[in-house]
């Protein structure tokens, strides 16, 4: 058996205590939840590795996930941890600028603060 390549999966968690992605996938059925934590298990084996059509980079360190029409944003910490900060049900083919820059507020709020963030067990 291969040894995964991130030593974790992380959600994204802001002062208040609301975890954006955590809420997303508790809205998608059963079969959405599924596809997308087969996606996330996928990233935890592959990491930086992971391509099209699983994944892509986006800008500023900002990846996403693409499990048909959701969209998982994340980027990595320390290189072997990624942190998953947002995610929308994609309606356009262009991922909208006011989210993209959400993920990257998100990924200047943790900094280097990762302590208290849930980690996914997978």
């Amino acid at each position: 058996m291969e040894q995964d390549r991130l030593k974790g999966v992380y959600f994204f968690e802001d002062k208040d205590g609301y975890q954006p992605v955590k809420e997303f996938l508790h809205s998608l059925t059963q079969k959405e939840q599924a596809k997308v934590r087969a996606y996330i298990r996928e990233l935890k084996k592959q990491g930086n590795n992971l391509r099209r059509p699983m994944a892509d980079y986006l800008e500023d360190g900002i990846y996403e996930l693409r499990p048909k029409e959701n969209r998982i944003f994340y980027y990595f910490y320390l290189r072997d941890r990624a942190i998953l900060v947002h995610a929308i049900k994609k309606h356009v083919k262009k991922v909208p600028e006011n989210d993209l820059r959400l993920c990257i507020k998100r990924k200047i709020e943790i900094g280097d603060c990762v302590a208290n963030l849930e980690r996914l067990e997978l």
